[in-house]
């Protein structure tokens, strides 16, 4: 009997702390994979940003829920101390927060965290789309007016300069964390944007410029999970015309990941859930 064809290759594309768990997983379905991040991450350990981090942990009785907007998010704030206190006040009785994921890679690195999944909030199995507006669904009755809601989020360097994360007032950007929280707002919930990581466009060394070459050559499938990391594909790969990017093959998990793919000017585009399971399946019928 013969064997089945090996599935399409991937090229995973996420930050470098999350690519080896993601290789793994796929490696155990028999999916080749390599690494190669769009987006680094930086998590802030200078002196303001830690003692925002202690002021936002010294309230931890008094938040209404905690808002992570990525598994970054999680290791950025939850540190061993972090759990510690948290273990403490579980102990006590003490009012603890609701723990907001918007997808199941943020509700993964929570449960890995240490966290039981009874304090989780995150999308339904069958939503849709795995993001803030389906998180919404499920958490929006948790608000009450004056609840105090903290978010825990990245900023984006852009030329060695931070661009802070989120203004006090949300810019109207229509969709995403911009739009939870106008959710909130209208709410009359407290809103409190925390930083604990910081994004910028990864520095390629020749290495990496020749392995992504290569691979795209083999037409391995570019897994992209993050709009602003695919910004940063022309700039890690310059002088490579329209025809080099028609040839190349995607999967997205989410439709604003789709527009960025399409500005780039992939040739394929496929969507699929951002679960290992999802994607295995998507790739599998891209061999039909």
């Amino acid at each position: 009997m013969p064997r089945p064809a090996p599935l399409p290759s991937l090229i995973l594309t996420r930050p470098a702390t999350q690519n080896a768990a993601w290789a793994a997983q796929f490696a155990a379905l028999g999916i080749d994979c390599i690494a190669l991040p769009l987006i680094h991450i930086q998590f802030l350990d200078d002196a303001t940003s830690v003692q925002r981090r202690l002021s936002a942990l010294a309230k931890l009785d008094q938040w209404a829920a905690i808002m992570h907007v990525s598994p970054n998010a999680v290791q950025g704030f939850w540190d061993a101390q972090a759990m510690q206190l948290w273990r403490q006040l579980l102990a006590t009785g003490a009012n603890l927060p609701r723990l907001w994921a918007p997808g199941p890679g943020t509700a993964q690195a929570l449960q890995a965290q240490g966290f039981a999944l009874e304090w989780l909030d995150q999308p339904a199995a069958d939503a849709e789309q795995f993001d803030s507006e389906a998180l919404w669904q499920q958490v929006q009755t948790q608000i009450s007016p004056g609840a105090q809601v903290l978010i825990l989020r990245g900023s984006r360097a852009v030329a060695g300069t931070a661009i802070p994360a989120a203004p006090r007032q949300v810019q109207d950007e229509g969709h995403g964390r911009d739009w939870l929280a106008r959710q909130l707002q209208q709410r009359d919930a407290q809103l409190h944007f925390l930083p604990v990581y910081r994004r910028s466009p990864p520095t390629w060394d020749a290495g990496q410029r020749d392995l992504a070459m290569g691979a795209a050559a083999a037409r391995r499938i570019w897994l992209l999970s993050s709009s602003e990391g695919v910004q940063h594909l022309p700039q890690l790969l310059p002088g490579q015309g329209e025809a080099f990017w028609r040839a190349q093959s995607a999967i997205v998990t989410h439709p604003r990941i789709a527009q960025a793919a399409q500005r780039i000017g992939f040739g394929q585009i496929h969507a699929s859930a951002p679960t290992v399971q999802a994607i295995a399946l998507c790739l599998q019928g891209l061999e039909r």
